[in-house]
């Protein structure tokens, strides 16, 4: 079957806020919620705050302020229109960021 280009989604690229451009396509964000309402979300990760709105389809109820979480979504003047959420409350966030460092490492 083939792909359906008009639906298919560019990969995200992970970010922290502080590095998030406008001309970024898709991003990817690993935060602690600080605020929550309906239908948006801001994040914390260390380098800014970042707020994320979602459409009313998007059950946010299960999420708490203080919930370590990811988002995706594509970047909007200074906030980001967020198309997924996930839980990361069991996720190595230190583990993450040697990880990254690694990769950067062998990279150069």
């Amino acid at each position: 079957m083939p792909v359906d280009e008009e639906r298919k989604r560019s990969p995200a690229v992970s970010r922290s806020v502080e590095d998030i451009s406008e001309n970024d396509g898709r991003v990817s964000v690993i935060g602690t919620i600080v605020d929550k309402t309906e239908s948006r979300v801001v994040l914390d990760d260390g380098t800014g705050k970042l707020e994320v709105s979602f459409d009313l389809s998007k059950d946010l109820s299960k999420l708490e302020e203080g919930n370590l979480v990811r988002v995706v979504g594509r970047p909007r003047e200074e906030s980001l229109e967020g198309e997924v959420i996930q839980d990361f409350q069991d996720f190595d966030k230190e583990l993450y960021k040697k990880a990254l460092e690694r990769i950067e490492k062998l990279r150069e």
